[in-house]
């Protein structure tokens, strides 16, 4: 996209993952809309989706917040749980316990010939991700059915004006055609669910038209991440945000009927590319590293891509925002990071916890009661309006 074509919003947010953390978005977006600075549009991936939803539902701070803490939403976040030892194949309990070990090692497999590893099929990896998934959902048909009540009522243009508009980033796995032959090898290909605006507005941003857009992590996967992103313009918030967040090895795929098996956002988790060809004043988070045990060689061995290789180049990336006649930036036409890269040390013990259960070789998800997740809420909500605050005072925004 070139500096002469009029970005379609002003302010862009990204909520870029977060996991059971995720509230801390919720309070930085309170924070911009307490200065003036209140997204037009907000793009969700993994569990940054569902904050993205919660956005979606009460825009206006208050709302948001009270939402936040309902029990309406302790219910939704407390139907994610563990395997129960009887759900799990007998065979396969053990790999659970040498999972990351196993990872480790298959991430590291030299590629054949072909551009794919030997032991990989379209089959046995979309079974090794069903089988393997640490966690699943009650209900999961019904999921987000309770939190729809949150809605706020459409009372003329102050709600639309309020509300920014939503993107959420996910991830689908189909079969292509090696070379001709019948053997196929799993493609990976980025999914963006786009609002129905941007559709019409191809003739100004022609690179965010269906199969033009490409995919940032393509270029480090080595073939197995397909080139063009698939934009959709019609979805629904409840199969978008279950695909967004189905990473591997925690939620298992889930099956959109127009799009197939489909997996989580963290093929593009921070997609700064496309948040700085969507507005002129983009607001993204600073990242921890990827693990180099458990996080980055799961994804390397699905996705094909190193994540820290993905995170160095998303922290580095500069927008086209100099003016050429002066040479000088312009406030309005900037890429602000927000200082989040250490919420997992300020929030420990604020979000959900996990724990190895050795006797059924498993994860646990311990859940507070809903107290203590209200606790944990406002937690993480003042994370994350202080050190938004913080911020914009900084750079006098």
């Amino acid at each position: 996209m070139n500096n002469q074509q009029v970005k379609p919003y002003e302010r862009v947010q990204l909520f870029s993952g977060g996991g059971s953390r995720f509230g801390y978005y919720l309070g930085s977006y309170a924070a911009l809309a307490a200065h003036d600075l209140t997204p037009d549009i907000i793009v969700g991936t993994c569990g940054g989706s569902l904050s993205a939803y919660l956005v979606q539902l009460a825009p206006d701070p208050k709302d948001l917040q009270a939402l936040m803490c309902s029990r309406e939403l302790y219910r939704v976040i407390t139907a994610i749980r563990h395997v129960a030892p009887d759900e799990a194949n007998k065979r396969l309990k053990l790999r659970y316990m040498t999972h990351a070990l196993k990872r480790w090692r298959l991430s590291r497999q030299r590629d054949n010939g072909q551009g794919q590893r030997q032991a990989d099929s379209y089959e046995r990896l979309l079974n090794e991700l069903q089988q393997l998934a640490m966690f699943r959902i009650d209900n999961e048909q019904y999921w987000l059915d309770e939190l729809s009540q949150f809605a706020a009522s459409d009372n003329g243009s102050a709600v639309d004006k309020a509300t920014p508009e939503i993107a959420i980033i996910a991830s689908r796995l189909y079969q292509s055609p090696t070379d001709g032959l019948c053997n196929k090898k799993p493609v990976l290909q980025e999914l963006l669910f786009a609002p129905p605006r941007l559709a019409n507005l191809s003739n100004s941003l022609s690179s965010l038209a269906d199969e033009q857009m490409t995919s940032p992590a393509h270029t480090l996967a080595n073939g197995r991440i397909h080139p063009s992103v698939k934009v959709q313009t019609q979805w629904d918030f409840a199969p978008v945000i279950r695909a967004s967040m189905a990473d591997m090895y925690y939620l298992p795929p889930t099956h959109i009927t127009e799009l197939g098996w489909c997996l989580g956002g963290v093929i593009n988790l921070t997609p700064i590319e496309l948040a700085c060809q969507l507005g002129n004043s983009v607001f993204a988070e600073t990242k921890a590293g990827y693990d180099a045990w458990l996080a980055a060689p799961a994804i390397q061995r699905v996705f094909g891509f190193d994540p820290n290789e993905r995170l160095a180049a998303v922290h580095g990336y500069q927008p086209i925002s100099v003016s050429p006649r002066t040479n000088t930036t312009n406030k309005n036409h900037q890429l602000h990071w927000l200082p989040f890269a250490d919420n997992e040390q300020q929030l420990r013990g604020q979000n959900v916890q996990k724990r190895f259960n050795l006797k059924q070789m498993t994860v646990e998800l311990i859940h507070s009661d809903y107290d203590g997740f209200v606790q944990q809420m406002q937690a993480q909500w003042q994370y994350g309006y202080q050190r938004t605050v913080g911020y914009i005072q900084q750079h006098k925004l």
